[in-house]
C-alpha cells in the first residue's frame, strides 16, 4: 500500500495549545459481577502523553445514581499506577506511523455493594477537558469534558456483567488509507451485542474550575454538540464514510481530512431482545498525513517522480529524457532499504542494479521500460514502472545580422540549432516588432522593433518532445542627435559661458565645440570666456562611439553678443597730504564712455566729473570710486584712495605715582604722525624693566607689568618712532620719576 504525502499539511497533533489546555483523549466504564451483589467497577482513562493538563488524577470520583437521579453512593477510587502507552498500530506491517502522537492508558478499580433495585443503577465519572484542537466539536475554550458511564439492569438478580472491549483503540489513522478496525467486545453472560456509533457526552468544565466533579452530576447527561455537518454517526470525514458493522463491531472507512475527531462506539447488550446494559467507549482519533508506506518511486533525470501500481505502462505515460544515452536515476522510494532495478535494455543481460541510485547508459536512443522493485521477495515488496524515451539534447543557438540603428534598422536571424524536419520553433523577440511579439518561423527575417533599447531574443526548439532554449540580447541603438543647453545672450566683455551637453546618444561620444572666436574644446560640458567684443556662433557636433557610428551637428547662429566696456581713469594729485593742508586735485581720465559717476569720501557723488578740488576733513585713508558707462550699458569701475596723515607729535611725561589711589597710577605717552614706536625703560643699573611697541600699552610700575612692584626712584627711557611710513626714525631719551 502506498501513500503520497501531502506537502502543504504540517499538522502537529496533540500539542498543548495554552496553559489551560487539557488533553483528555477518552475513556470507558465497565463492571463485572462478583456475586452476592458485589460488582467490580473499572474506569479506563485515555490521555495525551505530551499533555501538561488533564493528568491521571490520584483518585477518581465514581458516583452511583438510582434511575430517578438520587445519589446512592460516591467513592474516591485510587489510581492503580498502571500507566500503559498504547502502541501505534499501522494499517499493515509495511507502514510506518508518525512519532508525534502518543496516548496513555490508566485505570481505576473499585468493588461496590449494589443490591438489586427497581430501575437499576447509573455509574458515572466526569472529567474535563478535551483537546482544544479537536476538529469536529467547538472546543476552543475548553468547555467540553467527558462523562463515562454505564448501567446495571433493574433488579439485577442474574449477576450481570456488561460487555468489555477486546482491543485498545488505535492512536493514529492514516490519511486516505482504508480503515478496518476491530472494535468488538466480549460478553461473559452469553448475551448478544449490537454495535453502533453513538453520542459523546459532556461532563466537567474549565469555566468554573470544576474539571473533576465530585460527585459526578446525576443523569441524564448532555451530548456534545458536533459542528460543520458532523454527527455522532458521521464523526470523521471519509470516502467511503465511516460505519460500524452492527454485528461484528468492525469499523470501516477511509479518512479524507487531517484532524482530531471525537467519537463514541457503543456495545449494547441484549437478552431475549431486551436492552440490559451499554458499554460506551469515548475516544479521539488522530488522522495524520505523515504515515509512510513502503513505496517504490522512481525519480527520473528530468525531475519527474514515477509511481506505477502495475507493469501496464501505456504510451501516454512515457517519459521523455533529453540528455542522451546516459540516464541518472534517483530513488524516491519510502521506507525501503533493498532495491532491484531493471533498465529494460533488450540488448543487454547486465542492465540491472541493486544500488539505491544507479546510473545507466543506453547504447542508443529509443524507448525503454524501467522497473524498480523495493523490498523484493518480501510481503512489503512494491514495484514501479516508467516508460522512458531517450533522445539527444537539443542544442539551440542562433546568430543575427543587419543594421541596428533605429532609424533604418532591420535584423535577420539564422537558426543554428540541431533539429529534425519535424521540429517546431518559437521565437520571443522581447518587444513588439513588425512580426509581433513572437514568431514560429525557422529563420525570421527583416525584424523591425518599434522601440529602441535592449531586447532579449529567445529561441526555443521542440523536437521529439525535447526542447532547447537559447537567448541573447541585442540592442537597437538610437541615432545620435547633438544638442546642448545654452542661453542666447547680449552682454559685456569679458563673458564666461557654461555649456551643457544634452545630446541624445547611446553610450560614449566624442564632442567638438567651436565657440566662434577661434577657440575649440572637446570637453563634455565646456566653460569658455569671450574677451573680445563681437557676435559669435556656437557649433556643437558629436560622433557616436557605440552603436550607430554617426555624426550630428548643432549650430547656434549668432548666439553670443559681447559688447566693449569703457575705461575708467582718475588723476589724483597729490595722493597723500597732511591734515594741515588736506587739499587734493582730481581729474577725469576715462575713455570710451557715455557718462561717469565719482563717489567721494564725504558721500558726495559727482556726475561727469572733469576736474575738481577735494578738501578732506580728517586723517586716514579714504576710498574714491569712479564708474564709467558706455552706450551698451557696460561699465568699468575704478577703486582709488587718498591719504591724510597726522603731524608728528610726541609727549613724554616725567613722573607717575603707582600707589593705587586711582590718580596718575599708570605711565603712558602720547604720539601722533608715526607708523611705529618702541619704548624701553631702564633702571639705574641699565636693566630693562618695561618694553613695548604698542603706544597704547601703559606701565604700572611693576617689572614688565606682571612682576614685583619696583622701588621709587628715577628711571631712564629710550623711545624710537618711524615717521611717514619709515621716511625717517626719531629717537628721544629722557627720565621718569616713579613716586610713592
Amino acid at each position: 500500500m502506498r501513500l503520497r504525502l501531502s506537502i502543504f499539511l504540517l499538522f502537529i497533533l496533540n500539542l498543548c495549545v495554552s496553559s489551560r489546555a487539557a488533553h483528555l483523549v477518552g475513556g470507558e466504564m465497565t463492571y463485572k459481577c462478583l456475586g452476592n451483589n458485589y460488582y467490580e467497577i473499572t474506569l479506563i482513562i485515555y490521555r495525551d502523553c505530551f499533555s501538561t493538563g488533564a493528568p491521571f488524577d490520584p483518585a477518581a470520583a465514581i458516583s452511583v445514581y438510582t434511575q430517578n437521579g438520587v445519589l446512592y453512593t460516591n467513592s474516591l477510587v485510587p489510581f492503580m499506577n498502571n500507566i500503559q502507552q498504547l502502541p501505534n498500530v499501522a494499517p499493515n506491517n509495511c507502514t510506518a506511523l508518525p512519532k508525534t502522537v502518543c496516548t496513555e492508558k490508566g485505570s481505576y478499580k473499585d468493588t461496590l455493594y449494589l443490591p438489586p433495585t427497581p430501575g437499576g443503577y447509573v455509574i458515572s465519572h466526569q472529567r474535563c477537558c478535551r483537546n482544544n484542537t479537536v476538529s469536529n466539536i467547538n472546543n476552543t475554550s475548553s468547555q467540553w469534558g467527558s462523562t463515562f458511564s454505564t448501567t446495571i439492569p433493574s433488579m439485577d438478580t442474574a449477576c450481570n456483567s456488561n460487555p468489555k472491549f477486546v482491543n485498545d483503540p488505535p492512536v493514529v489513522l492514516c490519511l486516505n488509507v482504508n480503515v478496518k478496525l476491530d472494535l468488538s467486545a466480549t460478553e461473559p453472560d452469553g448475551d448478544s451485542i449490537y454495535y453502533e456509533l453513538c453520542n459523546v457526552f459532556n461532563g466537567g468544565s474549565n469555566i468554573n474550575g470544576n474539571v473533576a466533579p465530585n460527585p459526578a452530576a446525576p443523569p441524564p447527561y448532555t451530548p456534545v454538540a458536533f459542528i460543520g455537518g458532523f454527527t455522532s454517526s458521521n464523526p470523521i470525514p471519509g470516502n467511503p464514510a465511516f460505519s460500524i458493522n452492527h454485528n461484528t463491531g468492525q469499523l470501516t472507512g477511509t479518512p479524507t481530512q487531517v484532524g482530531q475527531y471525537v467519537f463514541a462506539v457503543c456495545a449494547r447488550e441484549y437478552n431475549n431482545g431486551k436492552l440490559i446494559s451499554t458499554t460506551s467507549r469515548d475516544f479521539q482519533f488522530n488522522v495524520s498525513p505523515d504515515c509512510q508506506s513502503t513505496t517504490s518511486r522512481i525519480r527520473l533525470s528530468n525531475g519527474k517522480i514515477v509511481t506505477n501500481p502495475s507493469p501496464q505502462v501505456s504510451g501516454k505515460s512515457a517519459i521523455t529524457i533529453c540528455s542522451g544515452g546516459t540516464m541518472s536515476i534517483a530513488n524516491a522510494s519510502t521506507n525501503a532499504s533493498d532495491y532491484y532495478w531493471d533498465f529494460g535494455d533488450p540488448n543487454s543481460l547486465t542492465d540491472t542494479s541493486r544500488i539505491a541510485t544507479p546510473t545507466y547508459t543506453y547504447p542508443d536512443t529509443g524507448t525503454y521500460v524501467v522497473m524498480l522493485v523495493v523490498e523484493p521477495y518480501t510481503i512489503c515488496a512494491d514495484t514501479a514502472y516508467a516508460k522512458v524515451s531517450i533522445y539527444d539534447l537539443v542544442q539551440t543557438n542562433y546568430t543575427y545580422s543587419g543594421d541596428l540603428c533605429f532609424a533604418s534598422h532591420s535584423v535577420n536571424f539564422t537558426n543554428l540549432s540541431n533539429y529534425s524536419p519535424n521540429a517546431k520553433f518559437f521565437w520571443d523577440f522581447g518587444g513588439n516588432t513588425n512580426l509581433g511579439l513572437t514568431d514560429t518561423s525557422e529563420h525570421p527575417g527583416n525584424v523591425v522593433w518599434d522601440q529602441i533599447g535592449a531586447h532579449y531574443v529567445q529561441l526555443t526548439v521542440d523536437d521529439f518532445g525535447c526542447s532547447g532554449t537559447y537567448g541573447d540580447t541585442l540592442y537597437i541603438y538610437p541615432n545620435p542627435v547633438a544638442n546642448e543647453v545654452v542661453d542666447k545672450v547680449e552682454t559685456c566683455v569679458p563673458y564666461t559661458v557654461q555649456l551643457f551637453d544634452s545630446s541624445y546618444v547611446y553610450g560614449h561620444a566624442q564632442h567638438f565645440w567651436d565657440f566662434g572666436d577661434g577657440y575649440l574644446s572637446n570637453d563634455l560640458n565646456p566653460i569658455h570666456t569671450y574677451t573680445t567684443p563681437g557676435t559669435y556662433t556656437i557649433t556643437h557636433s558629436i560622433r557616436s562611439l557605440v552603436g550607430c557610428l554617426d555624426t550630428s551637428w548643432s549650430i547656434r547662429q549668432n548666439y553670443i553678443t559681447v559688447f566693449p566696456i569703457p575705461s575708467s581713469g582718475l588723476a589724483i594729485e597729490p595722493r597723500e597730504q597732511s591734515i594741515y593742508n588736506p587739499v587734493f586735485n582730481i581729474r577725469n581720465l576715462s575713455q570710451n564712455h557715455l557718462k561717469t559717476l565719482t563717489f567721494l569720501p564725504n558721500d558726495a557723488v559727482v556726475e561727469n566729473l572733469t576736474e575738481m578740488s577735494y578738501i578732506a576733513s580728517d586723517t586716514g585713508t579714504f576710498p574714491i570710486i569712479h564708474v564709467s558707462f558706455n552706450q551698451f550699458g557696460c561699465t568699468d569701475t575704478l577703486f582709488d584712495s587718498i591719504v591724510i596723515r597726522s603731524p608728528f607729535n610726541l609727549f613724554m611725561p616725567n613722573a607717575f605715582t603707582p600707589d593705587g589711589d586711582g590718580i596718575n597710577d599708570l605711565y603712558s605717552y602720547t604720539v601722533t604722525g608715526v607708523t611705529k614706536s618702541l619704548i624701553e625703560i631702564y633702571n639705574r643699573w641699565g636693566e630693562i624693566v618695561f618694553k613695548s611697541d604698542d603706544p597704547y600699552e601703559k606701565w604700572n610700575g611693576k617689572l614688565h607689568n606682571y612682576g614685583p612692584m619696583l622701588d621709587a626712584g628715577v628711571y631712564s627711557y629710550v623711545i624710537n618712532v618711524d615717521v611717514k611710513k619709515g621716511a625717517y626714525t626719531y629717537t628721544k631719551v629722557g627720565v621718569i620719576n616713579l613716586v610713592r
